[in-house]
């Protein structure tokens, strides 16, 4: 068991826990109409009160009188308290101040209440003007007019496993959706004035099926309820599929678009990846093939429904469009000036190109050099100018912190916009997936004033607070705005470092997670927290966000470092955000994930550099593809890593979706003798190396990786008579396990007996 006190305070660092005692990590600004003013939250121990800045000179005042407001707000028979006003917007552009509640309504300073607007159903995608809602009913879009409440079928031919507007089985959350009562939104597109959809018709009637037995199931009682999904694997012949419809809403016609295009894990549309033309006479989309090898832009006319493909790459191993699995496509039709940009690692290193949109042809690139454009974030074609974050700028810096840059789209010099060390944070949108819906929505605001002469950035890293800055459009400084806080006793910031890569060449960054009450004169075991990608690493940039993931896997660390361990992240060859080449280490090397040999090599350096490493007592922990990388790690290097926490691994690679897999690995090969070229990238044939200790964990209602992955292994391992702890999390799917306090205590007992903190 765990001592209570130490316990108390490692649960202190869960990010869920942590987050309410750090103060302003990121202010998210909100701009007042077309002003260069604006709003944001203002946190602090006394809760949080909403601040009004003036960006031209960085003027700061409150946005309203926050007593008025709770008084306005408690005769109105709404709850409030000073600091915690139940407030999720404002409007201060007009003459009164307005203040919106979680339904819908706005309340004045002086206690009027406006009736809520029509409030959308669940499933509903509202229209331009917000008259108008599509939704799915029974495989069919259909049509509600928000006033009137009356309903009208858009299409007539939909069927199951052949519907139109829906999100694909395959998108990791389907069952967790169900059980949850969740309705995505229609999956179709408004045309800017509204008088068309373009959306997809699904067809999955091919693909095979794959139960998912809820044994305990929610409403109690003794029979399992059998879930089914339609989920392609790796090497699978039938996969999802999705055609392509314009919609006229007056009339209801459908237009078809020819071809037929793969459907992964999101539709085009759920990638963000498909865009109307600001007049609403065309729609481009980008659609590629199920190896990602191949990626096109189409062009598709609203009125006929006649499509032609504008530009297409090609590549020997994947192609990406944003170097983050969670960013936006770096691509831009500018139909304006008859242009699009492109991104592409075409040269070994992400950058952005100027294509003509009538013929496909490059006309130039806008950047070039040993570095990445991580996210595009605003074009003006008038100013023929583009504003991007980069990476790796300055080579001798930690390479995934990023900087505002500023190119023109004709190319010339480079601009940087945001000076100074650290990684520089803006309010930007990022891609929200389907699952992303059962999380209450992340508030983003907006970092660049209308006119585009100001902005919001905030800069940090792993060692320091958070501190938010406004500058002018030239880079130059108008004020600090504010620095984070946190509240913690004793707080302790981690230790970044940088090793050598197996190769003994590369330049590997990580960061090590010591316990408040550290001696130096003590010998610390070592946990290695893994996420080998290859879409995304592990190793956090900053410690302190409101981004509760990113909060998540820079805390957990500090939450078992609390137990009397070191833990270490490091980011070995194979993960993106680096170059083409770092990055395409992993294709076809989904066997060695993460490159474990980086791993062993830092631990071996940090061994050789500090006294208080303990490099004989070694432990490695992680989820998902971190749960595979750690009974890999475990199986392959014994002498290194001794005990292992490995939750809802896709340990055989051949069992999992063939989106994500087929983009690593490529095509599945068969062998005369049965075996594939996917057969290394699975943990089952090599139980009988297990000498460790070993936890396995999986949720019985995991919809991403299916729960049947951790029970082959250790159908494995009790083949070849070898002993393991296995605890079956019932009701549990892919996100939940690690925020289930019995896991966790049983995940930090573990790694405290077996490892002897």
């Amino acid at each position: 068991m765990l001592d209570a006190t130490r316990r108390a305070r490692s649960e202190s660092f869960l990010a869920g826990n942590l987050r309410p005692n750090i103060f302003n990590p990121q202010p998210r600004p909100h701009w007042i109409g077309a002003t260069d003013a604006f709003w944001y939250r203002h946190e602090s121990v006394g809760g949080v009160t909403f601040t009004r800045v003036d960006a031209a000179t960085g003027a700061a005042a409150a946005a309203f009188d926050h007593d008025a407001a709770t008084a306005a707000l408690r005769g109105a028979g709404i709850a409030a308290e000073a600091g915690r006003l139940p407030i999720v917007d404002l409007d201060l552009a007009g003459p009164v101040v307005r203040l919106r509640l979680a339904d819908g309504r706005w309340v004045h300073l002086d206690g009027t209440i406006e009736a809520a607007p029509v409030a959308l159903r669940a499933g509903e995608l509202a229209s331009p003007d917000g008259r108008l809602a599509v939704f799915c009913r029974a495989h069919d879009l259909w049509l509600r007019d928000l006033a009137t409440d009356a309903e009208r079928r858009l299409t007539q031919d939909g069927a199951a496993h052949h519907a139109y507007g829906k999100s694909t089985d395959m998108n990791l959350t389907t069952v967790s959706l169900r059980r949850r009562g969740i309705s995505l939104p229609a999956n179709a597109l408004w045309s800017p004035d509204g008088r068309y959809l373009f959306t997809s018709r699904l067809d999955e009637r091919e693909v095979l099926d794959l139960p998912l037995v809820q044994h305990a199931p929610d409403g109690g009682g003794a029979r399992p309820v059998l879930h089914s999904m339609k989920f392609a694997l790796s090497g699978d012949a039938h996969l999802p599929l999705e055609t392509h419809h314009i919609i006229e809403v007056a009339s209801g016609r459908v237009i078809p678009v020819a071809g037929a295009h793969v459907t992964g894990m999101t539709t085009c549309i759920e990638k963000d990846e498909a865009w109307w033309t600001p007049d609403s006479t065309r729609v481009h989309f980008l659609d590629r093939d199920r190896f990602w090898q191949r990626q096109t832009l189409h062009e598709v006319d609203a009125a006929t429904g006649v499509v032609r493909a504008v530009y297409t790459e090609t590549a020997d191993t994947f192609i990406d469009t944003n170097l983050s699995v969670a960013g936006l496509p770096n691509i831009r039709v500018l139909p304006g000036s008859g242009e699009f940009i492109w991104f592409s690692q075409e040269d070994g290193w992400a950058h952005l190109y100027l294509h003509d949109l009538a013929t496909g042809a490059r006309k130039n690139r806008i950047t070039a050099g040993d570095w990445a454009v991580r996210d595009l974030l605003h074009v003006d074609v008038t100013a023929r100018t583009a504003e991007f974050l980069a990476g790796g700028l300055d080579p001798a810096a930690n390479p995934y912190h990023r900087v505002l840059c500023r190119a023109s789209l004709d190319g010339g010099a480079l601009v940087v916009l945001t000076p100074g060390e650290g990684d520089h944070c803006l309010a930007m949108p990022l891609k929200r997936v389907p699952r992303d819906h059962i999380r209450p929505e992340q508030e983003i605001g907006a970092w660049r004033a209308p006119s585009g002469r100001y902005f919001v950035e905030t800069h940090s890293d792993l060692t320091r607070p958070p501190v938010t800055e406004v500058r002018r459009a030239d880079a130059s400084l108008v004020a600090t705005l504010c620095t984070a806080e946190v509240d913690v006793a004793d707080w302790r910031w981690p230790v970044p470092f940088t090793s050598v890569a197996a190769d003994g060449v590369t330049t590997l960054w990580g960061a090590l997670w010591l316990s408040t009450d550290f001696d130096p004169a003590k010998k610390y075991p070592v946990i290695d927290y893994i996420y080998p990608g290859p879409q995304r690493g592990q190793l956090p940039t900053v410690m302190l966000t409101d981004v509760m993931g990113e909060l998540g896997r820079a805390s957990l660390p500090q939450a078992f470092a609390e137990l009397g361990f070191i833990v270490m992240n490091v980011d070995g060859r194979g993960t993106p955000l680096r170059s083409k080449a770092f990055h395409d280490v992993s294709y076809g090397r989904l066997d060695d994930p993460g490159t474990l040999a980086d791993h062993v090599a830092a631990l071996e350096q940090l061994a050789a550099r500090h006294a208080w490493f303990d490099a004989s007592r070694v432990g490695i922990m992680g989820h998902s593809g971190g749960g595979y990388a750690s009974v890999k790690a475990l199986l392959t290097y014994p002498e290194v890593f001794h005990v292992a926490v490995a939750t809802s691994g896709n340990h055989d690679q051949m069992g999992y979706s063939f989106a994500w897999t087929e983009k690593y690995m490529g095509p599945v090969v068969r062998q005369a003798d049965g075996a594939t070229n996917y057969t290394s990238a699975s943990n089952p044939p090599f139980a009988a190396n297990l000498r460790g200790k070993l936890l396995l964990a999986t949720g019985d209602m995991d919809d991403n990786v299916h729960p049947a992955l951790t029970m082959q292994l250790a159908a494995a391992l009790i083949a070849a008579d070898k002993d393991f702890e296995f605890i079956p999390l019932l009701g549990d799917d892919h996100t939940t396990v690690w925020g289930k306090p019995y896991f966790l205590r049983r995940a930090m007992e573990f790694m405290v007996r077996e490892l002897g903190a």
